[in-house]
């Protein structure tokens, strides 16, 4: 037995080893991806799918001129025509809500600019009532460009000294914007210490005056799940600070008001299932999408045969728009500065739909930490020790007894905690315990014949 458990000691440093390696760098994640989604799909009702559709204004995007470019930017920055088109393309969508996050500035001697001139408040009165985005500040001394935005204020409980709080707007919805939208503040340009290589935590509320605001991730979630702001509540009572959205979800929030983006949340820019239409057929329902606007352009060339056929490729985007909450903003090379600790790299605006796609689902998911992965590596160290003492007949069936009951145990652990480590261990830890068991397992003792 000892033998057997020293070659286990030996393989099982190796896989542990690869183990820490893999929840680092992420190098098994098909296997990772896989187990998570098995532990989602046994978590009941906690969870549930998201529903956002980014539409990206990337760099494929060419600002629109025209004639000659004479009176037009000359620097790539976009004007006040490309988002009306922009608007008048997801307009044309019905969706059921938007939250516009760029948060440009213009020259306002440029024709493309001119408010007389461009209709970008007729593209905006398209949608419904929807969310503008502006980075505030919490320096005294910065100067507000406009008049104060008003942000509506949120029921609280508790001290709500710690959470971070803003007393200035830096950065403005454009006035037009602002005929059919209601502003929420998206960044707090003066607060520098919300991402690290270990976490990225967005704000979801914050102090500004009296009160406790919304961020636009916060209001736009509830407003696409119908909720209205005087529906949410924010408890800091307790050690546990909660956010209350409604009937929908409870928020698990620091006491500075901020939310941990979950990295290993299993969330991806593609995310499709598959349910029955009114007809009864089956089709891809697209949970977490995105569509760059040239994508979406061909919305309005239903006349030109490759038009035709990239419309039906993208047909389930599109149709997303019309159910999904449409999230519009940059996602330039140059705006994703973003590093998760899994190695991904967002710009601002895909950071932000992940969080409004992880409050929808409920996907607050962590991995163990490493005391409870070294945990586990003991207790599957016990269990091995225990079946190299068995014989080869015993050990089979008490083996797959044995990893049967880890496994459920994790699953349940999962259910519990919203908590979950890379199987890659476990799986290997059990694995050399089956070929060591069986390459070497004490075989059935003999008896004695009496002499003779």
């Amino acid at each position: 037995m000892r033998q057997r458990f020293i070659t286990f000691a030996v393989f099982g440093i190796i896989l542990v080893a690869l183990g820490e390696w893999n929840s680092s760098s992420g190098k098994f994640a098909s296997l990772d991806r896989f187990w998570l989604e098995f532990c989602i799909g046994n978590a009941g009702d906690e969870l549930a799918d998201p529903a956002i559709t980014v539409v990206r204004i990337n760099d494929d995007y060419e600002p629109l001129n025209i004639g000659d470019d004479s009176g037009t930017s000359g620097d790539g920055k976009l004007s006040r025509l490309d988002f009306a088109t922009i608007l008048g393309f997801v307009g044309k969508m019905n969706p059921l809500s938007v939250a516009f996050l760029p948060t440009p500035s213009f020259d306002e001697s440029l024709i493309l600019n001119q408010t007389d001139i461009v209709p970008l408040k007729d593209a905006a009165m398209q949608l419904p009532r929807f969310l503008a985005a502006a980075n505030v500040t919490d320096e005294e001394t910065s100067k507000a460009q406009r008049k104060p935005l008003v942000f509506t204020s949120l029921k609280t409980e508790g001290e709500s000294a710690d959470v971070l709080n803003f007393v200035r707007t830096l950065r403005f919805p454009d006035p037009q914007i602002l005929a059919n939208a209601d502003p929420a503040f998206k960044n707090i340009e003066s607060v520098r210490d919300l991402v690290s290589e270990s976490e990225i935590r967005v704000p979801l509320v914050a102090r500004h005056g009296e009160g406790i605001v919304p961020s636009v991730v916060l209001a736009a979630v509830a407003h696409h799940a119908g909720i209205g702001l005087d529906e949410i509540t924010v408890d800091l009572s307790s050690t546990q600070p909660k956010i209350i959205l409604g009937d929908l979800r409870t928020i698990p929030i620091r006491h500075d008001g901020t939310m941990v983006l979950p990295p290993h949340a299993g969330l991806s820019r593609s995310m499709i299932g598959r349910r029955k239409n009114e007809a009864g057929e089956m089709q891809d329902v697209h949970h977490f999408t995105t569509l760059s606007v040239d994508e979406l352009a061909y919305t309005g060339e239903e006349d030109d045969e490759v038009a035709k056929r990239i419309l039906s490729s993208f047909q389930g985007k599109f149709d997303s728009l019309t159910q999904n909450l449409v999230v519009i903003g940059f996602d330039r090379n140059s705006d994703r500065r973003f590093t998760t600790a899994k190695g991904e790299i967002l710009s601002e605006t895909m950071l932000l739909a992940r969080a409004m796609a992880t409050i929808q689902s409920g996907r607050f998911i962590q991995q163990w930490p490493t005391w409870s992965r070294y945990l586990a590596v003991l207790i599957i160290a016990a269990i091995a020790a225990f079946l190299f003492r068995l014989p080869k007949r015993k050990f089979i069936p008490f083996y797959f007894i044995a990893a049967l009951i880890y496994f459920a145990a994790t699953v349940i652990i999962f259910r519990n905690t919203l908590s979950w480590a890379s199987p890659f261990t476990a799986l290997g830890l059990f694995g050399i315990t089956f070929l060591i068991g069986i390459l070497s397992g004490r075989g059935k003792v003999k008896a004695h014949e009496p002499a003779s």
